[in-house]
């Protein structure tokens, strides 16, 4: 019998190649929409979360899985830490800052 949290908990990463941040789906892809993550009760359940996320990390799709406390709210999911807001929320540098760097060379 599988032992029962009583947080919600969800698998968060970086992805490898843009460093996006991604939370692990219930088709086991990886989405930059936390809503869109699997959410989980039991302890059992997310260690298999969290063994799947080794498996993207050796296929070297992401980096540095870990899980994260969410509470769903209107049928929202929502993080509880402060990190976690401002990583759910996307980059913190100005848009006007995030360009392409090959366009700005380029019209140089």
């Amino acid at each position: 019998m599988s032992k029962k949290n009583d947080k919600l908990k969800i698998v968060t990463a970086n992805r490898l190649r843009e460093g996006d941040v991604v939370y692990l789906t219930d088709t086991g892809t990886w989405s930059g929409h936390l809503n869109q993550s699997r959410a989980t009760r039991d302890a059992e359940e997310l260690e298999a979360m969290l063994a799947e996320a080794d498996e993207a990390v050796a296929a070297r799709e992401i980096v540095a899985p870990y899980e994260m406390e969410v509470v769903e709210v209107d049928g929202i999911l929502q993080p509880l830490s402060t990190r976690e807001i401002i990583r759910a929320a996307g980059p913190t540098v100005r848009a006007d800052y995030r360009g392409n760097e090959n366009q700005r060379s380029r019209a140089a």
